[in-house]
């Protein structure tokens, strides 16, 4: 059984490597490669665009990966890695894996439950427009822009950084704490910005590569876009706000769910988020965990807007 585990981990690790390889020349080849084909050969060449906006998921998948310090073996490789891809992405490591991170660690926080709002504070209007602004593209925009806020005086940014988790609600004064230390010093204003100036230095030279057929190459940031950020909170619609390691397990088809790296486990993810996505199916079954419906089921009930917080507590998809 061991001899088996570490042949597993061998072929995984080999694999993650693939991916990180994979899904890294895919975006340079959409950003550099495919307008070269275009201009010399014809625009037929675009349609390539449409399978690498199809494995969006996959890509943030594998950047989730690097998150969590799974992808390739060394915090350090993996650390760069992750870099790299958050680049290609067009937003910065270090936003990301915070978000994510304390997502996990503060799930269903003020900041972490756009299907939510408090009646006595919020218009319901205004909540539906939050809530489909995030799930159609907003949730995307804002990873592509807020780098670019780095680029402000270090004394704003770290006024802006405080300013976006105010609040003495729940767990938002630690958060606040961690978002200071961790996006608002010396170290990770200056990693941020390189980063902004990479990311955003790529996409104003893929732009330019592309030249006349530059809508084809922002149609394909929009698409990978739409994908990942109407998916992004789909495990958490509606669930109790008070459950930090609870998420839906949502069903999909095998092919689907080896593009999403099993995350549509997210519950068993969320029980064991130091486990890499290939042990995933090994714990689900370990914890007799089973699915509470169908992904795409999961994708349409969002349709029906925020909800109150109040009635935010199904463990069931409703």
């Amino acid at each position: 059984m061991a001899e088996s585990t570490a042949n597993d981990a061998a072929f995984y690790r080999r694999l993650n490597i693939a991916l990180l390889a994979g899904y890294g020349g895919a975006a340079m080849a959409a950003y550099f490669l495919l307008p070269l084909l275009i201009h010399r050969q014809g625009v037929t060449w675009a349609w390539l665009l449409l399978p690498l906006v199809l494995a969006s998921n996959g890509y943030w998948a594998t950047l989730h990966e690097a998150i969590h310090g799974q992808l390739l073996t060394g915090a350090g490789a993996n650390r760069r890695a992750g870099r790299v891809l958050a680049i290609l992405w067009g937003s910065s490591f270090r936003l990301l894996r915070f978000g994510h991170l304390m997502h996990h660690r503060f799930n269903r926080h003020a900041l972490d439950r756009p299907d939510c709002y408090d009646p006595a504070r919020d218009r319901p209007a205004a909540a539906r427009l939050r809530f489909y602004g995030e799930i159609l593209g907003g949730l995307y925009l804002l990873e592509l822009l807020t780098p670019l806020l780095y680029l402000l005086p270090r004394t704003l940014v770290e006024g802006l950084v405080a300013r976006v988790y105010a609040g003495d609600e729940g767990a938002m004064p630690r958060l606040r704490q961690l978002a200071l230390q961790t996006l608002a010093g010396a170290e990770g204003v200056a990693e941020i910005r390189r980063d902004a100036l990479l990311a955003w230095g790529l996409i104003l030279l893929a732009l330019w590569a592309w030249g006349a057929y530059w809508p084809a190459f922002a149609l394909f940031l929009i698409g990978r876009g739409l994908l990942v950020s109407l998916t992004d909170n789909v495990y958490h619609y509606a669930t109790p706000l008070d459950r930090v390691e609870f998420a839906y397990n949502l069903r999909l088809p095998r092919p689907l769910q080896a593009l999403f790296l099993n995350m549509n486990m997210h519950r068993v993810h969320h029980r064991h988020m130091q486990a890499p996505w290939w042990q995933l199916p090994h714990f689900f079954a370990a914890d007799r965990d089973g699915y509470d419906g169908s992904f795409m089921r999961g994708l349409a009930r969002q349709a029906r807007g925020p909800v109150p917080a109040a009635s935010a507590r199904r463990d069931t998809p409703a």
